[in-house]
């Protein structure tokens, strides 16, 4: 079971509270975690990692900053991996490249920006609040199973240099305005597009997803299509399986 930017407690980490995850919501949805994957250190992209680990002693394979809050959180050493960027991965039943990337952001004015990455640079020794959950480098996962390659996109920007070999059969691309749609769906030419980080991560699952967030999901569907209407699109709900060719 790999788990990537797995956060089911939904709510925002406020910067001067403790972190306490809501271990009765991850329990109810996730039984098995052998590894988890982290795109970067945001709250809702990690701030569940440690209990989870803790719980199913998951290998966690991150940034530094990710894997310094786990620490931090008693997740052990031994099973941590902390990554860079470049690296190559080959488990048992799969392989893993590690692809650079970056976060970014649109600012109110339209203008796309890139802010300075911060990172923690020692093992956290305090009780993880929200400060904590910099963004810590981003990152993009590039899998290969069997025949099979996914390429899993959990930040707001890409590195084009980073992707001229990078050609998946399925890209689960995150939904966001930060960098031209067409340009990156040129380089990555994917047979399947799996839409995600479109729903509202601060709202409970019982919620759902506002219509708001549906339409932005879209929008992007459009984007996609317009680009090349042969690949397949798909735009998930909360907790439902998805089977894929």
């Amino acid at each position: 079971m790999i788990l990537i930017d797995p956060f089911l407690t939904r709510r925002e980490a406020s910067r001067a509270e403790e972190w306490k995850t809501n271990e009765e919501e991850v329990l109810r949805n996730i039984d098995k975690a052998d590894f988890i994957f982290a795109g970067h250190s945001h709250a809702d992209h990690i701030a569940d990692i440690p209990f989870i680990a803790r719980r199913f002693g998951s290998k966690v394979i991150g940034s530094r900053t990710t894997t310094n809050i786990a620490v931090g959180a008693g997740v052990a050493e031994s099973q941590l991996i902390t990554i860079s960027g470049g690296e190559n991965f080959d488990f048992k039943e799969f392989s893993v490249q590690i692809i650079e990337s970056q976060h970014g952001v649109l600012t109110r004015a339209g203008r796309r920006r890139q802010p300075r990455s911060e990172e923690v640079l020692q093992p956290w020794s305090r009780p993880t609040k929200g400060d904590a959950f910099v963004e810590g480098g981003s990152y993009l996962y590039y899998f290969t199973f069997g025949n099979l390659r996914i390429l899993h996109q959990s930040t707001g920007n890409f590195i084009e240099d980073r992707l001229k070999s990078v050609r998946p059969d399925i890209a689960l691309l995150a939904e966001n305005r930060n960098y031209n749609w067409p340009d990156a769906l040129k380089l990555l030419q994917p047979k399947t597009v799996v839409i995600q980080h479109y729903d509202e991560w601060r709202r409970p699952f019982s919620e759902g997803i506002p219509e708001s967030n549906r339409r932005r999901a879209r929008r992007f569907e459009k984007v996609i299509k317009t680009f090349d209407s042969k690949i397949r699109v798909i735009i998930p709900e909360l907790l439902n399986t998805i089977s894929l060719d």
